[in-house]
């Protein structure tokens, strides 16, 4: 006999003086349990947010955060999208968490984190293998798993079972192994994905390869690729571009669905 939905909810106040809600799923949990629990408002568009910040210039993240503040924040905010992402307080997640921030949005952002990696604002011991949440998200669901890409999953189907049938996209910034996982799971969901070539890294590699394939590439994004691209579910836009225009672009994919 399975254990029942027994959920863990709480708030936790950050030092910026936000809150948030942040659920703890047991065993077992559905995707539609967890969101009905947490009382997320669906369906809406959505917006996920997937990748790092490593071994990036300052230039290049001073050019990634402006597109976070005049690109995917005022997106989220106009449109009314939810936003999903890693819910720690790193890299790209780090910055859209400081996006929201900036523009006074009010959009969901909400972190999907495994239980094992999470350290809550009240955590009194130092662990080197938790990270915090980022204190400018609004909930944060905390899935059963202790190692990274246990969360990949379920940051796909949560984003899919949210947007319903409302369009939907999937950005990969940077990253690495963990991403090319994250950037998987969402593709094999049918959600369209934009990689920002420029941001370094797991994105620089997929861009690379889509231009040149590269004899030493990864087979798993040659076969992301080949699968995907040709039916315009992957697409490169450069970090480079003007952020009017990336801006334009980004919406294409929202507003002619958009009810």
């Amino acid at each position: 006999m399975l254990r029942p939905f027994i959920p863990e909810m709480s708030n936790v106040s950050f030092q910026n003086g936000n809150s948030a809600q942040v659920l703890s799923l047991p065993n077992h949990t559905t995707s539609l349990e967890a969101l009905d629990c947490m009382g997320v408002p669906m369906p809406r568009p959505t917006l996920v947010i997937i990748g790092g910040a490593s071994l990036m210039s300052d230039e290049s993240v001073e050019r990634l955060q402006t597109v976070f503040n005049q690109v995917f924040a005022p997106l989220a905010q106009s449109l009314g999208l939810t936003v999903l992402d890693g819910g720690t307080d790193t890299g790209v997640i780090h910055m859209m968490g400081q996006a929201r921030h900036a523009i006074g949005g009010s959009f969901p952002l909400l972190g999907v984190v495994p239980q094992g990696k999470a350290r809550l604002p009240s955590d009194r011991h130092h662990d080197d293998s938790r990270h915090d949440l980022e204190p400018n998200h609004t909930n944060f669901f905390l899935i059963p798993g202790d190692e990274w890409g246990s969360e990949s999953p379920w940051l796909a189907e949560l984003a899919s079972q949210i947007s319903v049938d409302r369009p939907a996209l999937t950005v990969l910034v940077n990253g690495g192994q963990i991403a090319l996982i994250d950037l998987k799971e969402n593709l094999a969901t049918g959600r369209p994905a934009i990689v920002l070539s420029g941001s370094g890294r797991l994105a620089d590699s997929i861009a690379a390869a889509t231009a040149t394939s590269p004899p030493e590439t990864d087979p798993v994004i040659l076969e992301l690729i080949q699968h995907y691209q040709p039916n315009g579910k992957l697409e490169i836009i450069d970090l480079s571009l003007p952020v009017d225009q990336m801006r334009d672009r980004l919406q294409q994919y929202f507003s002619s669905t958009l009810v």
